[in-house]
């Protein structure tokens, strides 16, 4: 791809993405709603599924949420037999928050919307050296700061 072309294909890469993020988001939003949960209650627990147990201040600062928010959200995760607390045996002061991903994916599985924004089926049409691009391209995506 020449330079010139460059500007042209990066902007329909970005409105791919856009049209892609909104429909992950509305997907989301029907489950989280399927699920009895909140949308916030949703972004919690997928960092939970991503990161691993974590403390309610850890959680906190990834969402951008109060600490009174996170406890209102775990209360709810908790009600919802998705995760558990547990003392941190290392500082009987601090709560871990586990998550029980069997539940939430058997949930998310039998109640979310059926139709999920995308598989990743279509993958398998690519060649290797494609499939390493666009490896490097979401690994980059996915590591990208947030906008300040």
């Amino acid at each position: 791809m020449s330079n010139e072309a460059a500007p042209a294909a990066i902007g329909e890469i970005a409105a791919s993405l856009r049209t892609f993020a909104a429909r992950h988001l509305v997907h989301s939003l029907l489950a989280a709603e399927a699920l009895g949960l909140t949308p916030t209650d949703l972004v919690g627990m997928c960092l939970l599924q991503l990161h691993g147990p974590a403390t309610p201040g850890w959680l906190a600062e990834m969402t951008a949420l109060s600490t009174g928010a996170v406890t209102g959200m775990v209360d709810r995760l908790e009600r919802a037999g998705y995760v558990t607390r547990a003392q941190d045996p290392h500082d009987r002061r601090r709560v871990i928050v586990a998550p029980d991903l069997d539940r939430f994916a058997r949930d998310i599985q039998r109640h979310a919307p059926a139709r999920a924004p995308a598989t990743l089926e279509f993958l398998r049409a690519y060649p290797a050296p494609q499939l390493r691009t666009i490896r490097r391209f979401t690994a980059d995506l996915a590591a990208a700061p947030a906008p300040a």
